[in-house]
């Protein structure tokens, strides 16, 4: 293991390093700067993910980290670069607004609120060759998100949906080819009598045209919280539900 002498007071950084067993919650620096690194079994359970440690993230060459648990982590300031998550989970973890252009996750384990999250199959934003190792793919196969509560998070750029474990009914609800289960719903709703109710319906049908434009499937928690009202929305999800020809 590579560790550099910085001459910053705190600052600890470690070059294609393996890192294994160590609980940071307990460890005390000002920064860390790991470059090609490998984390194992390491706890980031309930660490605010801020200055301090985004880094551990960012570096160009990509951290691996393989049974790491960041449960109750708050992610919400910091984003996974690429980062590649193999068996780890981020139960309970803030992730409201986690940007994931290029990382990778396999096996891993989510619960709790997942809120305006984006995951991307593809790289986003770089081109593959300015990653390390270069890559056209983001690999993420076989998560589980069985326990968790997705809210406006999306999975785009070639994600497949039949390689993850996803919540389940009631609480959520998953199509396939949406936008034309959307569509076919908007006609129908054109034909309601009641003014406020048709309204509120095509806002509803509008923003998850918009918000899932870059998806063939949807998954997500059936009602929202305050968009649109309740009944409402059990109205639509019912006309989407409905066989396609």
């Amino acid at each position: 293991m590579a560790v550099q002498d910085t001459g910053e007071e705190g600052l600890v950084s470690w070059e294609r390093a393996t890192i294994e067993g160590v609980d940071f919650r307990k460890a005390a620096f000002a920064e860390l700067r790991p470059s090609g690194c490998v984390f194992v079994r390491c706890d980031f359970s309930g660490l605010v993910f801020d200055a301090r440690l985004q880094p551990l993230f960012s570096k160009p060459n990509r951290s691996l980290f393989l049974d790491c648990r960041f449960d109750g982590a708050d992610l919400r300031k910091t984003f996974p670069g690429p980062s590649r998550f193999e068996r780890c989970s981020f139960d309970g973890a803030l992730l409201k607004g986690w940007i994931s252009s290029y990382a990778e996750f396999v096996d891993c384990h989510f619960a709790g609120r997942v809120e305006g999250a984006k995951f991307y199959g593809k790289p986003h934003g770089v081109t593959p060759a300015e990653l390390d190792p270069p890559r056209a793919v983001n690999e993420f196969q076989r998560n589980d998100f069985r326990d968790a509560v997705l809210v406006d998070t999306l999975f785009v750029h070639g994600i497949q949906f039949a390689k993850q474990l996803w919540p389940g009914e009631p609480d959520h609800v998953r199509f396939e080819r949406v936008h034309q289960r959307l569509q076919r719903a908007r006609v129908d709703v054109m034909q309601w009598p009641d003014s406020a109710e048709r309204t509120g319906a095509l806002e509803m049908i509008l923003r998850l045209s918009t918000l899932y434009q870059q998806q063939t499937e949807l998954v997500r928690v059936r009602h929202d919280g305050g968009h649109t009202d309740v009944a409402i929305q059990d109205r639509v999800w019912a006309l989407v539900a409905r066989p396609l020809i």
